[in-house]
């Protein structure tokens, strides 16, 4: 093995990263109306996941450092779910900021 060279799954992991950014960059230009946030999130998804196996090389390591990588995954899952749950049940606030009344016609 020369030293420049470049495995094949390390080269074809950047190849679908690539890909996945050409796509990306290409559907920010379609009008997806409420999926474009869904279709980003998922392709942003993919790409994290490609790096976490391929280049930070989860797919060789124990099966304790992928449980432990699955368990901050599920903890963040949560936090978040917490988060959007904690949004969507809030109330309005009793004592609401005044609003500022639109200026007269100056006294004549």
């Amino acid at each position: 093995m020369s030293p420049f060279s470049v495995p094949k799954a390390v080269s074809r992991t950047a190849i679908a990263l690539f890909v996945l950014w050409a796509a990306s960059f290409a559907l920010s230009y379609v009008h997806l109306g409420a999926a474009s946030l869904l279709v980003a999130l998922a392709i942003a998804a993919v790409k994290a996941a490609l790096v976490v196996l391929f280049f930070m090389e989860l797919v060789g390591e124990s099966l304790s450092m992928k449980l432990t990588l699955a368990a901050a995954g599920a903890l963040l899952a949560v936090l978040v779910g917490l988060m959007v749950a904690d949004v969507a049940t809030r109330e309005t606030p009793p004592l609401l900021p005044p609003v500022a009344h639109e200026p007269s016609a100056p006294a004549p």
